[in-house]
């Protein structure tokens, strides 16, 4: 296993759109998201102080039906300031450490339910689906262009990582709020039979990549709600999820005794092609 590059700033070679996004920063100024010095939007001394290493998200209840999910941090200080600024203020050049965070997450998650063995075949990053016009709203894709960066950060740590945008909108879905304004009851229920997987998309991915492991990803996870869903509209058309993995999550207390997360760790793959049907 080559040896991990933690420098989050760096673009992969041969990646001009890491230059674009860096100089559409530059054009309306910028300073650092951590610490506020003009400058880089991340600076040497926030970047070297971004996590190394991820680890289990503490969810309190534990949805129903959701699995491990790892992450590389709190949803706090720096890390939060880089989830806000690219994802809401456009902060494009923030992509390439966010994509670094996510692939700890993934690595560091597929490493402790696999007790450490390598994954018996292909890791496909699945993103969780935004609300409706949330990326027109936004004039972007956040978590999709932060995932596929995630996958080639992977491949040069040396998975066999790709992206498998398995999720979409269940048609003639409405009324869905947003969730920051909920409870973790009031989020379940709110995302409940959103989501689902089209079984056309699904055996193109399964033909691309046999025994391919699916591991969903996300920015923020704070109840487990939307991962929840995403979970449950992968396993109705036979899909288990390896483990989720997201760059942050929001900070809550455990009950003494309850497991961060479940044990079940078990490595299924995707069913054989035509099996969903």
């Amino acid at each position: 296993m080559p040896r991990r590059d933690l420098s989050p700033t760096a673009p992969p070679r041969g990646d001009g759109r890491w230059l674009g996004d860096a100089v559409a920063d530059l054009l309306t100024g910028s300073r650092c998201v951590g610490c506020a010095t003009p400058g880089a939007l991340l600076c040497t001394r926030c970047r070297d102080g971004l996590p190394t290493r991820a680890g289990p998200a503490v969810l309190d209840p534990w949805p129903r039906g959701l699995g491990p999910v790892w992450s590389a941090g709190p949803h706090a200080g720096v890390l939060r300031a880089l989830v806000v600024g690219h994802k809401e203020e456009s902060q494009l050049v923030l992509r390439a450490p966010l994509a670094a965070l996510l692939a700890l997450a993934v690595a560091d998650g597929c490493a402790a339910v696999r007790h450490g063995a390598p994954v018996p075949g292909p890791l496909l990053l699945c993103p969780v689906p935004s609300r409706p016009g949330a990326a027109r709203r936004r004039g972007h894709d956040p978590l999709g262009v932060v995932v596929a960066r995630a996958a080639r950060v992977l491949r040069r740590w040396g998975h066999d990582a790709h992206v498998a945008d398995l999720l979409r909108q269940a048609p003639g879905v409405r009324g869905v709020r947003d969730q920051g304004e909920l409870g973790a009851e009031g989020r379940a229920t709110n995302v409940a039979g959103t989501l689902f997987c089209p079984t056309a998309r699904l055996d193109r991915t399964a033909r691309r990549h046999p025994h391919g492991r699916v591991v969903l990803c996300d920015d923020v996870v704070t109840t487990g709600a939307t991962l929840q869903e995403s979970s449950r509209a992968l396993r109705a058309v036979g899909v288990p999820v390896l483990v989720a993995a997201t760059i942050t999550t929001t900070p809550r207390r455990s009950t003494p005794g309850r497991p961060g997360f479940p044990a079940d760790s078990r490595a299924r793959s995707l069913p054989p092609v035509g099996g969903t049907h």
